[in-house]
């Protein structure tokens, strides 16, 4: 720096007119303060520029580096999205292939407890569904300070763990609808194509008018009672008395109410009664009879 300072100062001008009349001392000062700037400001710009170039180099690589990781970024959460979709698709179809032909029951059949004598008798195989609302809502009826609701509510869970030791049952967490665990039901019910059991007359009505078919116990009941036409003869015990003045009634094993004409004081005795007729009431099938006489 200093010599070249020195060639590009050195020129007619310095040497024609000498500072302080030395010859070369003005080419020597320029030479030095160049040397000086140079020894100062070289390195000085030389740090800033490698600063400004490192500077540059890292903006490039951070923004290659971000770049790069957004698109990962962005692959791994379409990867993880698309495999919970697939999950979620997955389990949707075994869970439709679990629930096929199965039956939703509801908390008024669990608190019933008829449908364990109904499974028992090996007639009703099918897999049975308690979705978690109804597991909740016996829950909050077995804790009521209600006695008769908190034994309701207790039978009904009691139910459940006997259902389980003869039946395939199923318990789906489902929402509960803002209306009530009743809609919640239906929807489940028509979302899966399944049938519900219940005996909730409501229940049954709104199931119907939305298109999903209901398993009522008590027409099951009705529908297995025995059946008895006019002129047959019948075999009960008198049980007590009629309303009837001379009534006297009896019941079939099935539980259908018979009333014999002349049998009121028959009671606790065992008679052959012909039937009169047959009559459907609200609470179920009824036989009118009169006492057999003569063998008839």
């Amino acid at each position: 720096m200093l010599l070249v300072a020195f060639n590009l100062s050195y020129g007619a001008f310095f040497r024609d007119n000498p500072l302080y009349g030395v010859k070369f001392l003005a080419e020597a000062l320029i030479a030095l303060v160049a040397a000086l700037a140079g020894f100062f400001l070289v390195p000085l710009a030389f740090f800033q520029i490698k600063s400004w170039i490192e500077g540059v180099v890292a903006t490039a690589i951070s923004n290659i580096v971000g770049s790069f990781w957004d698109q990962q970024s962005s692959r791994m959460e379409k990867r993880k999205r698309e495999k919970q979709k697939q999950q979620a698709e997955e389990e949707k179809i075994k869970l439709r292939e679990q629930l096929a032909n199965s039956v939703v029951l509801d908390t008024s059949v669990l608190v019933d407890g008829r449908i364990v004598d109904i499974v028992r008798t090996g007639f009703f195989d099918r897999t049975l569904v308690v979705p978690s609302a109804v597991m909740k809502e016996l829950h909050l009826i077995a804790d009521s300070s209600n006695k008769i609701k908190r034994e309701r509510g207790r039978r009904g869970l009691d139910i459940i763990k006997k259902l389980k030791s003869k039946v395939k049952v199923m318990t789906p967490s489902i929402k509960s609808a803002d209306e009530g665990v009743d809609l919640s039901l239906l929807e489940f019910a028509k979302q899966h194509k399944l049938k519900l059991m219940t005996l909730d007359f409501n229940l049954n009505k709104l199931a119907q008018a939305q298109g999903v078919g209901v398993l009522n116990i008590n027409e099951l009941v009705e529908a297995v009672k025995l059946s008895v036409i006019p002129g047959e003869s019948l075999e009960l015990e008198i049980q007590h008395a009629g309303q009837e003045k001379q009534q006297g009634v009896g019941y079939m094993p099935d539980g259908t109410m018979a009333i014999v004409e002349g049998a009121r004081e028959l009671t606790g005795r065992r008679v052959t009664a012909k039937v009169q007729r047959v009559i459907q009431s609200k609470a179920g099938k009824i036989i009118f009879c009169e006492l057999a006489r003569n063998g008839n």
